[in-house]
């Protein structure tokens, strides 16, 4: 073994002694994205100037994700976006805020909680009565986008933004976690209020001539805070009706499968 070998197996070992093992993780519920879809319009040859608000609800149950299981809740949110007109037109501002709430049980789901090591503690606390109960939670969440909404060909829609969503959070959910990083047994990733940069991309159709039909919408979101292992992403598939009524489905890191359903309002 040479010299620089035994210099980095000696950083290695000294590294490890200094940081120790590293801990499952905690992530607030508040860190979802928000199932709040987008608005496109309805029909790809429209330019005009347009304000719309949307109104929508989710449910959720079943994700066993991030260290969690059994999460059921509910909620809904508010979007409100602007369009720009005329030869500015795909461009838009969407503001969104919305507020859920529900149930969890802990459980061991990633990678980072079945190591060996500082690790086992988060197991053994798992097999405790503290460990096995149901934890109630509640987050709000506010969103900003900007981005541009493209109509190719009249038919297509593809388009992509990027902004920022806040959360605050203060329930038994946060308060575990407050304790269990304190005690060092999980790693709370994200508190009780927090904020990221999220981006979204999305490809769809106009249904039938001038969107007679409405249109289906695939849309791919993440939520990022600055370390790469904090990403979180969401995949919605969303219908909307030339009325304005539209519905659709999403899975979600944390939320697991969601249903969503809401009314546009133009203005």
């Amino acid at each position: 073994m040479n010299k620089s070998t035994i210099a980095m197996v000696t950083m290695a070992a000294l590294s490890l002694n200094l940081t120790g093992c590293l801990l499952p993780k905690a992530r607030s519920m508040g860190a979802s994205l928000m199932p709040v879809p987008l608005d496109h319009r309805v029909d790809g040859n429209d330019n005009s100037q347009k304000v719309t608000l949307s109104a929508s609800g989710f449910w959720n149950r079943n994700s066993e994700d991030h260290n969690l299981d059994k999460v059921m809740s509910g909620g809904g949110d508010l979007g409100l976006t602007y369009r720009f007109g005329g030869s500015l037109s795909p461009l838009f501002v969407n503001a969104a805020a919305g507020a859920f709430g529900g149930s969890l049980s802990m459980s061991c789901t990633e990678s980072d909680c079945k190591n060996h090591g500082e690790n086992e503690k988060y197991r053994q606390w798992l097999s405790t009565k503290e460990g096995q109960k149901d934890y109630s939670f509640w987050n709000v969440q506010e969103r900003v986008l900007v981005g541009a909404d493209f109509n190719p060909g009249s038919l297509m829609i593809m388009g992509l933004g990027a902004g920022m969503q806040f959360y605050q959070g203060s329930s038994d959910y946060d308060d575990l976690r407050d304790k269990l990083s304190e005690k060092k047994i999980m790693d709370d990733v994200d508190r009780n209020v927090g904020f990221g940069v999220v981006s979204a991309v999305w490809l769809g159709a106009h249904l039938g001539k001038q969107g007679q039909y409405g249109n289906v919408v695939a849309e791919v979101d993440t939520y990022f805070k600055g370390d790469p292992e904090d990403w979180l992403g969401s995949v919605k598939l969303t219908y909307s009706h030339p009325t304005g009524f539209f519905g659709g489905a999403a899975y979600e890191d944390l939320l697991g499968l969601t249903l969503y359903a809401g009314k546009t309002f133009t203005f």
